[in-house]
């Protein structure tokens, strides 16, 4: 097989740069085409990684014919509607977390690439980062013996852009950073989310129409005990984007996932603080692992099965704060 040709569906989500990054750095990928709605984002995306194919219309990309897979990086309530495109063409996809703003859209998408015979992978990039790999392999191997309880944090800056639109994010830090923390525990545990609490606070940014932090306690079906603090909590000065942080308490051990502690920090003399990540590349991990899948038929390490069950935690969370009490999974919309 040569080179596997892709496509960048939007340029809204930040971490589509990045995701663009890798695929000019790996040998075995091509950057062939980019499609965005934004005129803007297009022209500059075309110019920042030398791509010719500049699409504003997605069904015209796939007539071309020049893709064999697509990175889905547009505002989340856009995920679904360019996932059915890119099965439709037989497309292989990553797709941004969250898999979609509904559950109904997430099965529709899942559906439709197993009809096609399609790869969905969604882009649970910690699954994929060394640290994280490792303390499952601990986990896993028994030596903190039986997880009774999890507490995580996944705390960030406001993204700006569209995070803070209710419509096209689908919702604002629950949305954002549930997913993750909910995904790496059913990835450690083997088990699903039995009953969500959610409590929002106050927000930080009293100008957001969306939330800024709130705070999660869960139950696993096997009786593990689960808290998730996500926020847009740090300030927009703060030298890095956020963290993601485990604590996994077992029978016979404690283990702590620090994912990003790999840094140096530095403050220069009239300048803020920067800060230098010199950890694993995740992203690069991940789309080197989606190679695999595609090249031997495999199954993605993060299904698109795996991004609806963490979606689900997140609208739990939403229905629990509305009605101020537990919610139990699985929830009907």
């Amino acid at each position: 097989m040569g080179k596997i040709r892709f496509a960048i569906l939007s340029f809204a989500h930040i971490h589509a740069w990045s995701y663009a990054r890798v695929l000019r750095e790996i040998p075995e990928t091509e950057l062939v085409a980019i499609y965005d709605d934004s005129p803007e984002r297009l022209r500059r995306a075309g110019e920042t990684y030398g791509v010719k194919k500049l699409y504003n219309d997605v069904e015209k990309l796939f007539q071309a014919n020049e893709v064999d897979a697509v990175i889905i990086a547009s505002e989340n309530s856009k995920h679904h509607a360019l996932a059915l495109a890119a099965a439709e063409a037989g497309k292989h996809m990553i797709v941004e977390k969250p898999i979609a703003t509904s559950l109904r859209d997430a099965d529709e998408m899942v559906l439709k690439a197993e009809k096609k015979r399609v790869k969905l992978q969604v882009a649970f990039v910690m699954r994929y980062h060394d640290s994280a790999v490792k303390a499952r392999e601990i986990i896993l191997s028994g030596a903190i013996g039986r997880v009774i309880a999890i507490t995580a944090t996944n705390h960030g800056k406001y993204p700006g852009l569209w995070f803070g639109d209710p419509v096209l994010a689908g919702g604002g830090a629950i949305m954002d950073h549930t997913v993750h923390v909910a995904d790496l525990t059913r990835w450690y545990t083997g088990d699903e989310f039995s009953r969500v609490f959610c409590r929002v606070g106050r927000n930080i940014r009293r100008e957001l129409k969306v939330e800024d932090n709130a705070l999660l306690m869960c139950e696993t079906r096997g009786g593990v005990k689960v808290s998730i603090d996500c926020s847009w909590s740090r300030p927009d000065t703060y030298p890095v984007w956020g963290d993601v942080y485990t604590g996994v308490f077992g029978e016979k051990g404690y283990l702590v996932l620090d994912a990003f502690k790999s840094n140096v920090s530095l403050v220069e003399s009239g300048s803020p603080m920067t800060y230098q990540y010199y950890g694993p590349d995740a992203d690069r991990n991940m789309i080197l692992d989606f190679l695999n899948v595609i090249k031997t038929d495999g199954k993605p390490r993060a299904s698109g099965h795996d991004g609806k069950q963490a979606l689900e935690v997140a609208l739990a969370a939403y229905e629990s704060s509305r009605s101020g009490k537990p919610v139990s999974l699985p929830i009907k919309e």
